[in-house]
């Protein structure tokens, strides 16, 4: 069904930062831009050239001139922001982590299947140029089947700057597991199948904050670090450890490995960042009299010539190419993934791996 490519973004952060600049390299007209302060919603929308504003969000998505909303404001806003679009008739794009609680996913699902909107989770790190080539890799069965996994990310991030906003508030869905677990989590779904139960530690090592404007000191109560171990329905394991902190150096390594060697990813912040895509063959008989643990990885792989390259920076760019998805998923009448079942999946990942750090227990994933 022909649409006009006219959308709102609900968020004056990411939202215009990120998904504005991607929505107009791919050709839709933001026409209106909601922020919870009415002085900020007026001076984004000034600088980045949005006619209308509002601290109103069921103004913004109840507009005629709109076809689609973008929710790009804080996790524990979700639930409101997704149902009013689509009781506004609105295809919507969510920004993740989807929900706070599974019951919230399932509602906004519940909601979403009652209409023939398009419903997508903004899983933008998908289609960066490395996860693509990590896909294909895996597809094309150059390892096998994937039997473990081992993430690291370190961000190093000066935590006590920029005061209590709601990425330090677990109430308002902030921390590390949220943030950039979540992403994670969705990248071993889609390379090792589904999450069959997850054992734990999350922590909270720096929570200081300081008031930018008073210089009052304030405490975070969200995780700065997880650890987690996954084991999938393959049989498959994964390892997954994150750390925010402004004590370290930034570095983010993947591995993944079966029968038929390692594929490996590096990059500065991890899967957020452009790094090189190694492949390493098993080791074969000759390699016995290297010295015990010795293997050399193998060389960074060129990018496939049919992954289009794209002018802007990586997470721009990988934003425009969900993008065209969620597009297509409107002309088609459907909701290509990631979509509201793809979120529920992480938040169950998400609600398991909290539980397990609570008890101290494994813990099994909820079925969809």
């Amino acid at each position: 069904m022909p649409f006009n490519k006219r959308v709102a973004i609900l968020g004056s952060s990411f939202g215009t930062k990120v998904t504005a600049p991607a929505l107009r390299a791919e050709g839709w007209e933001i026409v209106a831009l909601f922020s919870r302060r009415a002085h900020r919603a007026a001076e984004v929308a000034g600088m980045i050239g949005i006619p209308h504003h509002s601290d109103d969000f069921r103004a913004i998505v109840s507009r005629d001139d709109i076809d689609a909303v973008v929710v790009s404001t804080p996790t524990a806003t979700h639930r409101e922001h997704v149902l009013a679009a689509l009781d506004a008739g609105k295809h919507v794009l969510c920004e993740k982590p989807f929900a706070m609680t599974e019951a919230e996913a399932r509602e906004m699902i519940a909601a979403a299947a009652a209409t023939d909107r398009t419903t997508m989770v903004n899983f933008e790190f998908r289609h960066t140029d490395h996860r693509l080539h990590i896909t294909r890799l895996i597809e094309e069965g150059r390892i096998g089947r994937p039997q473990s996994a081992t993430a690291n990310l370190y961000f190093a991030r000066l935590m006590s700057a920029g005061g209590l906003d709601w990425r330090s508030q677990l109430a308002m869905g902030g921390g590390a597991l949220n943030e950039q677990g979540s992403h994670y989590f969705d990248a071993l779904r889609g390379w090792m199948g589904e999450i069959t139960s997850v054992y734990a530690h999350i922590a909270v090592h720096e929570p200081l904050r300081i008031d930018p404007d008073t210089g009052e000191h304030l405490t975070s109560d969200a995780d700065d670090y997880f650890s987690a171990t996954f084991t999938f329905e393959s049989g498959a394991a994964a390892n997954v450890s994150m750390i925010w902190s402004g004590r370290i150096p930034g570095f983010g390594d993947l591995y993944i490995t079966g029968p038929g060697g390692t594929v490996a990813h590096h990059g500065p912040v991890g899967l957020f960042s452009d790094g090189p895509v190694t492949y390493t063959p098993p080791m074969e008989e000759e390699d016995a009299a290297r010295p015990l643990g010795h293997a050399e990885e193998g060389p960074p792989l060129p990018r496939p010539a049919d992954i289009e390259p794209l002018p802007e920076e990586p997470i721009i760019a990988s934003s425009r190419r969900l993008l065209r998805d969620f597009e297509r998923g409107i002309a088609e009448g459907t909701s290509p993934s990631p979509n509201f079942e793809d979120g529920l999946r992480a938040q169950l990942i998400l609600d398991a791996a909290r539980e397990s750090a609570r008890t101290g227990r494994v813990v099994e994933v909820r079925p969809v």
